[in-house]
């Protein structure tokens, strides 16, 4: 370059021009050749439009960030700008970078330290005259100028070593001083919440690793981003570094279990900021969180839409239930309806059975009246205790048969032999009737086994009730508890299971101990034997004795000679 003083020589600046300034030439370069295609395929440009790039425009970027700079360093004197140099130690303000602060990008760093490195670089001063050569040649020390000039370049040379390295500025900002402060609740309300908290929030952001970082807003926000915001700020991760805490210096270290030992005692002392560094931002979010216009109105609207889910959830269960209560009521209604029919129909037929019964005791005691009065003279087969048996085995139409005859009967052995010729055929009848109600319950129990039907534990618990209900001395009992089981099985079949129960009931006995087998020998003969099952004819001996032998005889007596009627039964079984 030529100007008054002369031609000056300028030698290559010696700085360091990072990888990413040529990636981002070459990404510039590529955009403007594919837009250039671009353009050249709609065929509407001209040459000059196809090797338009946006160069100038990042020239005009760089010469504002240029103009406010070199503004801002001429409303203060040159002494001044370089006292302050000297002064401060904070490197961003030796790069007159101090209103962008953290927020400074390599392109503001570089660009400051270009235009000072243009003015303080060793290799920018000016040729000395032959009056200052001889100086130096008297001495090589530099005169106070060159000596501050030295010291202020050696303060650029270092800022600017600092903050172009990411690892080296990573620790030199987190060592600057920083407003730690959290409003607390009493410092706002609902109007200053923004204001307060917008600060706060971009303040902490300067340490978010994910960028860009989702703003506050405003009361006019929607809601979705609201959340966003505050989701991001719940997982806030932050590159803040707490090295300048370090207790030990790693460069220190003798050898690598030194190193080691400093290194972990270091990690100790960084974990502990950490630790007090989420809380104070966990603590920031859950202040504006709760304290939030939007997330209170927000909260409230969904509160109002769960209680309204409640009502109509609850409503409907109401519903249900009262429609289930109906729905049980009319079917407890036709229940009752039912059972009350049914009970009605067995009332019926009970009193039926009853009218039934006592109208045929009412022919029995007549027929057996009738016979006492006009048979017996004729012959004692037709005593009393003869009758009450024949009228047992008799239906009730033979019984109003037989009372008619008997009634109608005339004066002679002629007429008693008449009635006695129509005795003998209603007896033969009745002998008939009974096989074949013997043969038709053979024939039912046969059915019964080819069914292979079995008894259940209902059957059991039935039978077990039955035979409690209707003891030994039963009239017809084995006929009635088969009627009391619903006939659905015959007498024999019950017979035949009662005797089993009985077996086995007799097989669960068991004696006592080994160790008092004596006195088990003892009570052994004195045990009366096991009560065995009635068989129909046993029962239907028994009824008879029993009427035959009233209550009026001598109680040892009667027995006796019940059991004798029986045959095989002993008088307390009877």
């Amino acid at each position: 370059e030529q100007n008054k003083r002369g031609v000056v020589k300028i030698n290559p600046m010696t700085i360091p021009r990072a990888p990413k300034e040529e990636e981002e030439k070459k990404e510039k370069k590529s955009k403007t050749s594919k837009k250039n295609k671009k353009k050249g395929k709609r065929g509407k440009q001209t040459e000059s439009d196809d090797e338009y790039d946006d160069s100038e425009e990042q020239k005009m970027m760089k010469d504002k960030f240029h103009d406010e700079w070199e503004k801002k360093r001429k409303q203060v004197s040159k002494k001044d700008l370089e006292t302050n140099t000297l002064l401060v130690d904070d490197h961003y303000h030796v790069l007159g970078l101090e209103d962008f602060g953290l927020a400074a990008t390599e392109h503001n760093i570089k660009s400051a330290y270009r235009k000072l490195a243009l003015e303080y670089h060793p290799d920018k001063k000016r040729p000395a005259t032959e009056e200052e050569k001889k100086d130096e040649g008297e001495g090589d020390t530099l005169n106070p100028e060159e000596k501050v000039k030295k010291e202020i370049w050696l303060k650029i040379l270092k800022a600017y070593e600092t903050l172009i390295d990411p690892e080296k500025r990573k620790k030199y900002d987190s060592s600057l001083p920083f407003d730690e402060n959290i409003p607390d609740e009493d410092d706002f309300d609902d109007e200053s919440f923004y204001d307060v908290f917008t600060e706060v929030f971009n303040r902490n952001a300067i340490w978010a690793k994910n960028k860009p970082v989702p703003q506050l807003g405003n009361e006019k926000t929607p809601i979705k981003k609201v959340l966003k915001f505050y989701r991001y700020w719940d997982n806030f991760d932050t590159w803040r570094d707490f090295s300048c805490h370090d207790e030990y210096d790693l460069e220190e270290a003798g050898d690598r279990y030194e190193r080691a030992y400093m290194n972990k005692e270091n990690k100790k002392i960084r974990d502990k900021y950490i630790k007090v560094e989420k809380q104070r931002l966990i603590e920031l979010y859950r202040i504006a969180y709760n304290n939030d216009p939007r997330i209170k109105a927000h909260n409230e609207q969904l509160k109002k839409e769960e209680e309204q889910k409640k009502k109509e959830k609850f409503e409907k269960k109401q519903k249900a239930r009262e429609e289930r209560k109906r729905l049980e009521n009319e079917a407890n209604r036709k229940l009752e309806e039912e059972k009350r029919k049914v009970e009605e129909a067995k009332e019926k037929q009970r009193k039926m059975v009853e009218i039934k019964k006592q109208l045929r005791e009412t022919m029995s005691t007549k027929l057996i009246e009738l016979a006492d009065q006009k048979l017996k003279q004729f012959s004692y087969e037709y005593d009393q205790y003869a009758m009450e048996e024949i009228v047992k085995k008799l239906t009730d139409e033979d019984i109003q048969k037989l009372v008619n005859e008997i009634t109608d009967m005339g004066e002679g052995q002629d007429e008693f032999d008449r009635v006695k010729v129509i005795i003998d055929q209603v007896k033969q009848d009745n002998i008939k009737r009974i096989k074949e109600e013997q043969k038709k319950d053979l024939k039912k129990r046969e059915e019964a086994k080819e069914s292979n039907k079995t008894w259940t534990k209902e059957d059991f618990a039935l039978l077990v009730k039955a035979l409690n209900k209707y003891p030994g001395g039963t009239r017809d009992r084995w006929k009635t508890i088969a009627c009391f089981m619903g006939n659905s099985y015959t007498s024999k079949d019950i017979i035949d299971m009662t005797q089993q129960l009985q077996k086995r009931k007799n097989a669960g006995k068991k004696t006592k101990k080994e160790g008092d087998k004596k006195k088990a020998e003892d009570t052994s003969k004195t045990e009366t034997k096991p009560e065995e099952a009635w068989s129909e004819e046993q029962q239907k001996s028994l009824e008879l004795g029993l009427k035959k032998y009233p209550k009026t005889l001598p109680p040892k007596e009667r027995w006796d000679k019940i059991s004798k009627e029986v045959g095989d039964k002993t008088p307390k079984e009877c």
